[in-house]
């Protein structure tokens, strides 16, 4: 294990990469045993969400037996999943705390994992390490990878890791990467207010004249705040949502608003994508709807963003949270990123190699960019790229990429 964070990338990968791709390979399933120990054969898994949905039936193909489930949420207490119940946290580790280790199967996982230590719990493993061990059993999961695949793609991420405009980005991006690799959560540095998710005042000062392109709108949950920020003084909102339950839930959003606020923003039924055409979608009415690899779900028209805006006013800020499809929705966006140069706000973890790919994207779109990384959740959640024209950022100093001799 690394004693201290590295100052540079360089320092990081050299020091990463001098493990063996053997060595790596069992380090990663041993971390889950070690943490076990020595309660491997039962499992107490804590979140009754969809993650620990998806931990019972891996755990059961490993041979692994699952006692419970517990869960914060009193509503769920007395009921069963797939046979198994569903009792308190307290109850389970007076009942379980000396005989089970707790899974906590809870993305966000400081919280449960905290409270479960101050309750006397003796042997607690985050999802992330789960994943680890038992990858090959769980439903595909693009946003965590395994160690030795991370660095199989060591070789492309200096290049993005020099385009990052100031160190707060190039330490959450050493960060994300030792994370990722080594499991250490005190490498992380504090994440940034939730509430200033892609519109940070540090980086975006809005103006009473924004032209807001929202992908991946879901239920207008990034455009209230939006609208609080400029105080109900904006030019115009593109609001582009598919899934047709969130589509719902985005009309109530903005029938919500006054009439002459209600009247500026435009909602655009499409996914998003590179080029014009029809995609497999999972339209569930969640945050997480998204293009489906496989083949499922509805079909839904799909646009590229150059389409769509083609003979419209020009956007000044463009923000994807888009499950995923970002790297193919900015090439799908790169006449109107280069015609109307807006400030872009992309989020980064729905694929782990999104951290080193989507920099590449933004210097492509337009080179002048300045590019920032910012988190706003625990772990690797929530983290968004901005990518800001010179123009607009007056008020930053010193911002700018890295020579060769600093990475």
């Amino acid at each position: 294990m690394i004693a201290k964070m590295p100052d540079t990338l360089h320092q990081l990968l050299a020091e990463l990469l001098t493990e063996s791709r053997e060595r790596t390979i069992a380090r990663t399933a041993e971390t889950y045993d070690r943490l076990t120990r020595p309660f491997e054969r039962g499992v107490v898994i804590f979140g009754t969400g969809q993650l620990g949905r998806f931990v019972l039936p891996a755990l059961r193909r490993a041979g692994l037996e699952a006692l419970a489930f517990c869960d914060n949420n009193s509503g769920r207490w007395g009921t069963e999943i797939d046979g198994l119940n569903v009792i308190p946290p307290a109850a389970a580790i007076e009942k379980y705390g000396d005989s089970a280790c707790f899974l906590v199967a809870v993305y966000n996982s400081s919280a449960p994992r905290r409270q479960l230590r101050v309750l006397g719990c003796r042997s607690i493993v985050p999802y992330p390490v789960f994943f680890w061990k038992h990858c090959e059993s769980l439903p595909r999961e693009e946003r965590l990878e395994l160690p030795r695949r991370i660095l199989q793609q060591a070789h492309q991420m200096p290049s993005a890791y020099a385009l990052l405009s100031d160190d707060a980005s190039r330490e959450e991006f050493r960060a994300q990467i030792r994370w990722r690799c080594l499991m250490d959560y005190d490498c992380l540095p504090a994440h940034d207010p939730p509430a200033d998710m892609y519109f940070p005042p540090d980086l975006v000062r809005l103006s009473s004249d924004e032209v807001l392109v929202d992908c991946g709108a879901f239920d207008g949950d990034s455009i209230k705040p939006f609208i609080e920020r400029v105080d109900g003084r904006f030019r115009r909102i593109w609001a582009v949502e598919p899934d047709p339950a969130n589509l719902r839930s985005l009309a109530e959003c903005i029938a919500a608003f006054p009439s002459e606020v209600a009247a500026r923003i435009s909602v655009l039924p499409y996914a998003l994508g590179r080029e014009s055409g029809t995609v497999r979608f999972t339209a569930d009415g969640a945050v997480n709807s998204q293009i489906a690899s496989n083949g499922v779900g509805m079909e839904v028209t799909c646009r590229a963003l150059d389409e769509l805006l083609s003979g419209d006013e020009c956007p000044t800020i463009i923000k994807m949270d888009i499950e995923g499809a970002e790297t193919e929705a900015i090439p799908g966006a790169a006449k109107t990123i280069a015609r109307c140069r807006p400030i872009l706000a992309i989020c980064a973890y729905h694929r782990c190699d999104h951290l080193w790919r989507i920099p590449m994207l933004l210097r492509a779109a337009n080179p002048d960019y300045r590019i920032f990384l910012r988190r706003y959740a625990e772990e690797c959640w929530e983290t968004v790229y901005y990518a800001i024209p010179p123009e607009r950022l007056g008020w930053l100093t010193g911002a700018r990429p890295l020579s060769l001799n600093e990475l």
